[in-house]
């Protein structure tokens, strides 16, 4: 059993770019907690097109909101979620995320289980670094690798986009 204790500031823990708009803080991650949680400190920038509706298999999701304003999907409604929102999204559900809005946003996504949830958000970085624009089977093949499933097999989901 691994559990660590820990303390992270504001302004640490390891950091993500992912492409031009999307900044990811890992504030706990499944190595320090025994698989059991994950919490991450997502900020995007305006018009950030973040992540098109999709299913974890097995692990639950949740978002609050912190500041800004970010469109959560919720198994098939779409919503503006402001500071103080708390998302829910149990296993096999839709759900996605995006910032359409003027201003930046930031919010935590917790994970649970989160055995290497980090690792996608470092493997989505790597596929946008130096401007790169990764093809959908880079994408998919990722997703497939860490427990997150694409509503269409192309990605194309009206209104929602990539990093």
């Amino acid at each position: 059993m691994t559990q660590l204790p820990r303390i992270v500031l504001p302004g640490e823990g390891e950091s993500v770019q992912i492409g031009t708009t999307t900044h990811t803080t890992f504030k706990a991650v499944g190595g320090e907690t025994d698989n059991r949680l994950g919490i991450f400190e997502h900020r995007m920038d305006a018009g950030a097109p973040g992540a098109s509706p999709h299913i974890h298999k097995e692990q639950l999701e949740a978002f609050y909101v912190l500041h800004g304003t970010v469109e959560l999907h919720l198994d098939g409604r779409s919503f503006p979620a402001k500071p103080g929102t708390y998302v829910n999204v149990p296993e096999n559900m839709s759900h996605g995320f995006r910032n359409p809005y003027q201003d930046q946003a930031t919010m935590l996504i917790v994970f649970t289980p989160a055995k290497d949830r980090e690792e996608y958000f470092r493997g989505l970085a790597e596929l946008y670094a130096d401007g790169n624009r990764p093809t959908e089977d880079e994408l998919l093949d990722l997703m497939s690798r860490y427990d997150q499933y694409e509503l269409t097999v192309d990605g194309t989901v009206p209104g929602w986009g990539r990093h």
